[in-house]
C-alpha cells in the first residue's frame, strides 16, 4: 500500500527504488522540529510487515508505540476494507491512549481513487483517528499541513503534535515518555511510532 515508501520519503526525501515488501521489522530514527514550538524530537519508527507470518513479531512492537500510522491505498478498495482488522489488532496490543492516524496513500493517483475522501474521513471520525492523505512521490515538505493532503513530513508532524498534546492531557512529560513493554530508557524528546498497513491479498506481492 506504500507504507515503506512513505517512511523512506520521510527519512531520505527520495523515492524508494526497491519496493519489496517489508520482512519482519524495519527500524529508523529521524529528527523532527516542530516549527510552531521550536522543540526538537527524535522519532523512533518501526515499519512492520503486513504478512500474516510476521504477526507475532509485529504485535510485540505495538506495545512500545506512542502513536501509530494505519495506512491504506486510496486506489485499492480491499486495503480499506481490511482496516477494521488492523485497527482491532492495534488496539488490542497498545496503550488505550495511543494516538492513531489513518493515512491514505497514493493520492497522486486521485484519478484512480477507489475510496472517496468523504468515506475515509467518516471512517476516521467514527473511530477517533486523525486523517491525512499523502504520496511518496511528493517532496516531503510539500503543503502547509492545514489541508487533508500534504507531504509526508506534515503527516508525521501532525501525529507528533497530537501525541505531545495527549501526553500533556494525561499529565505525562512529553519530553520523556515511559512506555509499557519497552525496557530501554529513552532520551529526551524521543517518540516511538508504529507504522502498519491494511493488509489484503494484493499485499502478498509488491505494493510499496
Amino acid at each position: 500500500v506504500g507504507k515503506s515508501a512513505l517512511v523512506y520519503r520521510f527519512i531520505h526525501n527520495k523515492v524508494l527504488a526497491d519496493s519489496r515488501a517489508t520482512v519482519g521489522i524495519a527500524f529508523f530514527k529521524q529528527n523532527l522540529v516542530d516549527s510552531e514550538t521550536g522543540e526538537d524530537y527524535t522519532l523512533q519508527i518501526w515499519d512492520t510487515a503486513g504478512q500474516e507470518k510476521f504477526q507475532s513479531v509485529t504485535t510485540h512492537h505495538y506495545r512500545a508505540a506512542d502513536g501509530a500510522l494505519l495506512v491504506f491505498d486510496i486506489t485499492n478498495e480491499q486495503s480499506f476494507r481490511h482496516l477494521d482488522r488492523w485497527l482491532s489488532e492495534l488496539r488490542e496490543n497498545t496503550d488505550p491512549n495511543v494516538v492513531v492516524a489513518l493515512v491514505g496513500t497514493k493520492v497522486d493517483l486521485s484519478g484512480k481513487r477507489a475510496v472517496s475522501l468523504e468515506r475515509a474521513t467518516a471512517y476516521a471520525k467514527d473511530n477517533g483517528l486523525l486523517y491525512m492523505e499523502t504520496s511518496s512521490l511528493w517532496d516531503k515538505h510539500q503543503g502547509t499541513g492545514k489541508d487533508t493532503s500534504a507531504g509526508v513530513e506534515r503527516v508525521f508532524l501532525r501525529l507528533l503534535r497530537a501525541i505531545v498534546s495527549s501526553q500533556k492531557d494525561l499529565g505525562r512529560n512529553p519530553a520523556r515518555l515511559d512506555i509499557s513493554g519497552y525496557s530501554e530508557a529513552r532520551g529526551k524528546g524521543q517518540v516511538t511510532l508504529g507504522a502498519d498497513a491494511g493488509r489484503g491479498e494484493s499485499q502478498r506481492g509488491c505494493e510499496c
